[in-house]
Order: C-alpha cells, then structure tokens, then sequence
C-alpha cells in the first residue's frame, strides 16, 4: 500500500517515524516537514557538530532523507503557514513529532 505521509517534526522522532513508516508501507512518499531550514533538530543545534556520534546519527538521517519518495521540506511552520487540517486533506497520514518550543519546568 502506498501513502502519502507528512511527518511535522525533522528532528530524531521525526526521522525514526518516517524510516518506520518506509519499513511498513515500501513505496510511500514522505514529506518531512520543519519550521527551521534545515533537518535533524536537536542533533544538528543542541549538540557538538564533530562530536563522532552526532556525525553518525547525522548519516543514518541522511540515509533517510536519500531513500525513494523522501523529501525534506523547510521553513514551514504548523499553525503558521498551514494547519493541521490543511495536512490531513492532502496527506493520507499526519504524523505529529516535534518537540516542545521552549522549556517547561517541573516543580519537583
């Protein structure tokens, strides 16, 4: 069966989702969507860019990203330049995986 799939979100959740998503339904196309203008989230911001892990993980990404029917789009909020029901019309599967915007502290 193939799907038409948007994953919101191009950090790892993102990432893990739509290689699941490619191990299940073979011959889906994929939109990996994210606010920022380039891909890999966190691993690509938040961490130290030679660190040997991040250059690992960054390749595996890529490896996604390269595979048939995979495709990176950026600089494209949700809420902002389109909404979730705009995504459900176009795409047979909306899969919601970015992370929270700014920290949230626990009171423990």
């Amino acid at each position: 069966m193939n799907l038409s799939v948007a994953v919101v979100g191009a950090g790892p959740s993102g990432f893990y989702a739509a290689d699941a998503m490619l191990k299940a339904f073979p011959g889906s196309r994929i939109d990996i969507i994210d606010r920022w203008p380039t891909p890999f989230g966190l691993v690509r911001f938040g961490v130290a860019p030679d660190h040997l892990n991040t250059k690992n993980v960054t390749k595996l990404y890529e490896k996604i990203l390269d595979k048939p029917g995979v495709r990176f789009v950026g600089n494209v909020e949700l809420g902002r330049d389109l909404t979730y029901e705009e995504l459900k019309s176009v795409f047979d599967v909306v899969i919601l995986s970015f992370g929270m915007e700014a920290p949230r502290v626990l009171d423990i």
